[in-house]
C-alpha cells in the first residue's frame, strides 16, 4: 500500500525545508537533504544537466553542477516579477514557471524516497502573504495531480502558532516569545493569552528590529551582535511574563550568543531550531486534534479576519446566516450561500464581530432583475477579501431553472469594517 503523507513546507527566499508526519511518533519529522543527512535547509536552486537532460533541485542541484555540464538557475523568488525568460535547451521558461518547477521538484524529491508515495495534505508556509506567490502556489495542485483541497498556503506567523500551541501546555501557560533572525534582519513576536474571558484570546505583538539588527550590519563582529541582542531581549522580557522563548532563523545557527543566553534563560525555557515553521505547517496539514487551539482560543493576528459576514433572514428571530466565518487568514477565507428572494428585492448584509458579537448592517437593493413570481429568484452570495478589514460581497443572479433563466448580472457590494476599541 502506497504511503500518503501529511507534509509541511517552509518556503523562504533562499532555502526550503520539508517535514512529514510520522504516524508512529505522532510528531512531524524534518526531511534532510538526500545527499547530506546533516542538513535540512534545501537551497532554492535548479540545475539542468545538458548531459542527461535531467532537472535537479536543492542539494542535488548544488552537487550536480560540479559534476555535469549544464545550467544553474537561482534567484527564483527574487526574480518572480521579472519579464525576462531563461532559455534551457531551446525552450524558454519564465521565472514563475521555474518557481513552480522548483517547488514541485522539492516535493517530489521527498516522495521519490518511498514507493508510490502520495500527498495526503500539503501545507506551504511562506514568510508573509505575497499575491503572486499565492497565485502560483494555489495552482500547484494541478502540477502535483492532487485535489485542490490537498494543498494550502499559510504564513510563518500561523505556522509558528501551530507549532507553539502543539507543545506541552506548561511552555505556553504564560506569554511566549519568538525571535526570527534571518538575512533580512531580526523580528520579534510576543504571543499573549488572555484567560479572563471566554473564549480565551490570543494576541500577537510584532516588533520589527531589522533596522537595528541584521547580519550585514555586524559582519564578523559577533560580540557586538550579542551585545545588541542582549539589550533588545532585556527590554522585551520586561514587558510580560514569558514562559518560553523560541529562536529561529539562520543567524541563530552561529554560536555567538553569550550574554543574551543568560538573559533569555532567566526563569524560562529557550529553544533554538530552524524547523519551527515547517513543523507548524505539518501540524496544520494533519489538522484534527492539532488545530484544537483554534477552537479553544480566539486568535487575533494582523492576518486574521475578526468578524463573520452573512445575511439576516428578516424573520421574527432575526436569524443570522453566515456566508463566511472569520477567525482565519483573510486570503484563506472562502464561502458561498444561495438564497431565494421571498417577496422582496432587498438583502440585509450583516457583519458580526467574533470578539464582542457587535453587528454592523447594510441593506442592498437588487436592481435590474426582471419581475418574477415570488420565490423564483435565486441569488448566489460569496465574499472576497482584500485584507483583514476590507472586501466585497459578490451577488449573482442564478435565475430559477429553465422557467426563469439567469440574467448573468453580478453585483459587488464593497465593505470596510473596523471596530472601535
Amino acid at each position: 500500500m502506497a504511503d500518503a503523507f501529511y507534509i509541511g513546507m517552509d518556503l523562504c527566499s533562499d532555502f526550503t525545508q520539508l517535514s512529514y508526519y510520522n504516524d508512529i511518533t505522532r510528531e512531524p519529522e524534518s526531511v534532510s537533504q538526500l545527499n547530506n543527512k546533516e542538513t535540512y535547509l534545501m537551497p532554492n536552486i535548479l540545475f539542468y544537466s545538458t548531459e542527461t537532460g535531467h532537472w535537479y533541485v536543492g542539494g542535488e542541484a548544488s552537487e550536480a553542477r560540479f559534476h555535469e555540464e549544464g545550467i544553474i538557475i537561482d534567484g527564483l523568488i527574487e526574480n518572480l516579477a521579472e519579464k525576462s525568460v531563461v532559455t534551457v535547451e531551446d525552450e524558454e521558461y519564465t521565472y514563475p514557471q521555474l518557481f513552480v518547477k522548483m517547488v514541485k521538484l522539492h516535493i517530489e524529491s521527498f516522495l521519490f524516497r518511498y514507493e508510490d508515495a502520495t500527498i495526503r495534505k500539503l501545507v506551504i508556509s511562506v514568510p508573509e502573504y505575497n499575491a503572486l506567490i499565492y497565485q502560483l502556489l494555489s495552482g500547484l495542485y494541478k502540477e502535483m495531480d492532487v485535489p485542490e483541497s490537498a494543498i494550502e498556503i499559510t504564513s510563518h506567523l500561523d505556522s509558528g502558532l501551530y507549532y507553539i500551541f502543539n507543545q506541552e501546555q506548561e511552555l505556553w501557560i504564560n506569554s511566549v516569545a519568538l525571535y526570527d533572525y534571518n538575512a533580512d534582519g531580526l523580528n520579534y513576536y510576543r504571543i499573549d493569552i488572555s484567560r479572563n474571558r471566554k473564549p480565551e484570546i490570543v494576541t500577537v505583538t510584532h516588533e520589527d528590529y531589522s533596522s537595528q539588527m541584521s547580519m550585514a550590519i555586524y559582519g564578523n563582529d559577533l560580540y557586538q551582535m550579542d551585545t545588541d541582542f542582549t539589550r533588545i531581549a532585556e527590554y522585551e522580557m520586561k514587558k510580560a511574563y514569558i514562559s518560553s522563548v523560541y529562536l529561529t532563523g539562520v543567524a541563530f545557527t552561529n554560536k555567538w550568543m553569550k550574554k543574551s543566553t543568560a538573559v533569555l534563560c532567566q526563569g524560562r525555557r529557550v529553544f533554538v531550531g530552524q524547523n519551527i515553521y515547517t513543523k507548524g505547517a505539518c501540524y496544520r496539514a494533519v489538522g484534527g486534534d492539532y488545530q484544537d487551539f483554534y477552537e479553544r482560543f480566539f486568535i487575533e493576528t494582523k492576518e486574521n479576519v475578526l468578524f463573520d459576514v452573512g445575511i439576516s433572514l428578516g424573520d421574527d428571530k432575526d436569524t443570522f446566516i453566515p456566508i463566511v466565518s472569520g477567525g482565519k487568514q483573510w486570503y484563506n477565507i472562502r464561502g458561498k450561500i444561495n438564497v431565494i428572494l421571498d417577496d422582496t428585492d432587498m438583502i440585509t448584509l450583516v457583519y458580526r464581530s467574533r470578539h464582542t458579537q457587535e453587528e454592523k448592517r447594510e441593506t442592498v437593493q437588487i436592481h435590474g432583475i426582471p419581475k418574477r413570481p415570488n420565490k423564483t429568484t435565486k441569488l448566489s452570495l460569496s465574499v472576497e477579501f482584500e485584507n483583514p478589514t476590507d472586501g466585497a460581497v459578490i451577488i449573482r443572479d442564478m435565475g430559477f431553472g429553465k422557467l426563469f433563466p439567469t440574467t448573468n448580472k453580478i453585483y459587488r457590494k464593497e465593505f470596510s469594517i473596523r471596530w472601535e476599541e
